[in-house]
């Protein structure tokens, strides 16, 4: 009884003196009962209680115990670069490949705390983002990052398929152990990394002559490329001229085509008239030997000096020239030759004209 009437004066004592607690949005709150109560409807010692994000509660001091913890991600920053990691000095992670080369490789890991656990951590693991870091998140991350990419090999490491199956390895297996002190892995990112400085010398200049064959490559690539557009173009430049050749031999054979059909109907024009002219010669020849023809040579005759112009000079005395003797002789001499060519002589050729005979005396 004694004991009980103390915790009941302690209580007392406590009541004008109590705490207020108050949680933000991303925090949860802790309340540990700190003294032990041999009442069994009043809480025991170490009894917990966590308090919701964005709540306020009442504690008694020094009867209880308040602890606020953030749930928001955290993030484990381990790089060579002091003014981006944790600490103030290097802090990268160094492991060795099965092959025998140190790796150093700068990790963030990124965790946060779960808030149903908040009791258990604030209990076993630590009161404050910083303790709970240091004790638990370190160490492991570091632990388990080297046990897995221990197992691969320098060449492996920068084949990109690999590093990332490692990583998610790593990650899977973070989350398992620090699952088990309430802590959630959310992500795992290797990101920059380093080896020695002798091998990285070979590193660089394997990768400088890499880069050269590439180059080297290309350029032949290109090269190729560029002969082929000139091929091309060559190809081309030969189709038009062939192009220009067959159209040219066309044109050519068209207007050869044109002028030999040209002098085809010339030459059957002109064997038309030829044909004509000769039929007509025959057919006058043909009526020259019949009836009549005398008269039509006459007629002909007439027709021949009645287109020409004579002037006639006498040689003596005009008054001795008889005109009708002289029409009368040329008359008689055109007739007999006409008569001598035939049938197929051409048209009656034209009289000369003949002199006049000697004037006759009275």
């Amino acid at each position: 009884m004694r004991r009980a009437g103390r915790v009941l004066l302690v209580v007392a004592l406590a009541l004008p003196v109590g705490g207020c607690g108050t949680t933000s949005s991303t925090e949860v709150g802790v309340r540990t009962n700190l003294l032990p109560n041999p009442l069994p409807w009043f809480e025991h010692r170490g009894d917990q209680k966590v308090c919701e994000p964005g709540s306020v509660y009442f504690f008694l001091p020094f009867i209880n115990q308040w602890r606020t913890l953030p749930i928001s991600q955290q993030n484990l920053m381990m790089t060579a670069n002091p003014n981006e990691g944790d600490r103030p000095v290097p802090d990268d992670i160094t492991f060795k490949t099965k092959d025998g080369n140190n790796v150093y490789i700068d990790v963030n890991v990124m965790w946060r705390i779960d808030p149903k656990q908040a009791g258990f951590i604030v209990q076993h693991v630590g009161q404050s983002v910083a303790e709970i870091k240091e004790r638990i998140v370190r160490p492991l991350s570091r632990a388990v990052i080297r046990d897995i990419f221990n197992e691969i090999t320098s060449e492996q490491y920068y084949q990109v398929t690999i590093k990332n199956k490692m990583a998610q390895t790593a990650k899977e297996l973070l989350a398992k152990d620090l699952g088990l002190y309430g802590i959630i892995v959310d992500n795992l990112q290797v990101q920059q990394h380093r080896f020695d400085p002798e091998y990285q010398a070979a590193i660089n200049a394997q990768k400088q002559a890499e880069a050269d064959r590439q180059k080297l490559v290309e350029q032949q690539k290109n090269m190729a490329v560029q002969k082929q557009s000139e091929l091309e173009g060559k190809r081309a430049e030969w189709n038009k001229r062939l192009e220009d050749a067959i159209g040219e031999a066309g044109r050519l054979k068209n207007e050869a085509d044109g002028y030999y059909q040209t002098k085809i109907n010339l030459a059957k024009a002109t064997i038309a008239v030829a044909q004509a002219d000769a039929e007509g010669v025959r057919k006058e020849a043909e009526a020259l030997g019949k009836l009549g023809g005398d008269a039509y040579v006459k007629m002909q005759v007439a027709k021949q000096l009645a287109q020409k112009k004579f002037i006639l000079v006498p040689a003596s005395n005009v008054n001795t020239m008889n005109i009708n003797d002289m029409v009368d002789f040329l008359v008689s001499r055109t007739h007999k030759g006409a008569e001598a060519k035939g049938a197929g002589a051409a048209e009656p050729a034209e009289p000369a004209p003949a002199a006049p005979p000697a004037a006759r005396k009275k």
